[in-house]
Parts: structure tokens; sequence; C-alpha cells
């Protein structure tokens, strides 16, 4: 007697033992401790652990919520406003930026996880432009703790970036500009998951 014929579609799909995002927040939490920022390294590490929790506890996928109504441009202009004012690294920026993360973290983590999609045939273009951009920021980080510190034969994107940021205007542009990535990030996400 003959079996069935199976099927890839079959069979269960693979998963990693550890999720792609996790294992990188949990890298970049130790790149943190050893560049002797172990305030960075507690965040990332504890990111890392809250998304496994959730991934653990999923919501079942019928147990949708009302859609969160998001704010809009009036958010944007009052972080760009509060960066404006204050400047980096001053409290209100700080607790401007956590309400913010904290927000948007409570946003996504009310809905179930995205059931798995086919990979688009391109996506391999923009995983390799993102490897590239950390092969070239971890190979920077190395070289400038070998070297002692700041490098200008190989520096990292902070060090690119951080001469930019010194002007309050540029500041708060790209505040903005960062919260309103957010939000559009969120509001794709629950489309998704209601057209799903």
């Amino acid at each position: 007697m003959a079996l069935p014929e199976r099927h890839a579609a079959d069979y269960p799909a693979p998963r990693l033992a550890v999720d792609l995002p996790i294992a990188a927040l949990l890298i970049a939490s130790l790149a943190h401790w050893i560049r002797g920022a172990p305030a960075d390294g507690v965040i990332f590490f504890a990111a890392a652990i809250l998304l496994i929790v959730t991934e653990r506890h999923r919501t079942p996928a019928d147990a949708l919520l009302p859609a969160t109504r998001l704010p809009g441009p009036s958010l944007i202009v009052a972080v760009a406003l509060v960066a404006l004012v204050f400047g980096r690294q001053t409290v209100p920026m700080f607790l401007a930026v956590t309400a913010i993360g904290v927000g948007a973290l409570t946003v996504e983590w009310r809905d179930p996880s995205l059931p798995p999609r086919p990979v688009p045939r391109r996506s391999w273009l923009w995983v390799a432009l993102a490897i590239s951009w950390c092969l070239w920021e971890l190979i920077s980080f190395v070289y400038e703790q070998a070297a002692g510190g700041l490098s200008l034969t190989h520096p990292t994107m902070s060090d690119l970036v951080d001469p930019i940021l010194g002007n309050r205007v540029v500041q708060a542009l790209a505040l903005g500009v960062w919260t309103a990535a957010g939000l559009a990030m969120l509001r794709a996400a629950a489309t998704a998951r209601r057209t799903a």
C-alpha cells in the first residue's frame, strides 16, 4: 500500500531556538558592557528578556483588542520642541524618549505577533545592507577600542553623527523624524494585523 505523498507545506516550519532580534539585542547588550556603558547594556538586556517573555506568552490570534488611536503631528511637534528647548542629554529629553519608547511597547504588545508570511525575494538586499552596516559598526568599534579612542580613519556611525547632532535644530529635526517613523511602523503593524 502506497503512502500518501507529502509536500513541504505539510511539515511545520522550522523555528530558531532564539529569534534573531533577541540575539541582536543580547549582542548589543554585551557590546555596551564591553565599551563601558553598563546602563545601556541593562536596557538592551531588559528589552531582550521582555521580548522572550512576550513570545512565550503570546496572545491568541483572535484576541485583537480595539485599535489604539495613535497620536500624530502633535506628538512629533511636542518631542521636537523638547529637543529644541532642552537639548540632548537632559532630564526632559530622557523622559520624553523614555515615554515614547514605553508607549510604543505598550501599544505593540497589546496585540498578538503577526503570523509568519512568505519572504519576498528582494528582501535579501535589505538583509545584506543591514548586515553590512552592522559589520561596519562592529569592525569600527573594535578598531577604536584597539586604538584607544576615536579613530579618524575608521570612525563608528556615532562618531560621524555626533558633530551633526550638536546643533539643537538638527536634534529637533532628527527626533521628529524618528518619532514619525516609529508612529508609521506602529500604524503599519496594526493594519497588517487586522488584514491578516
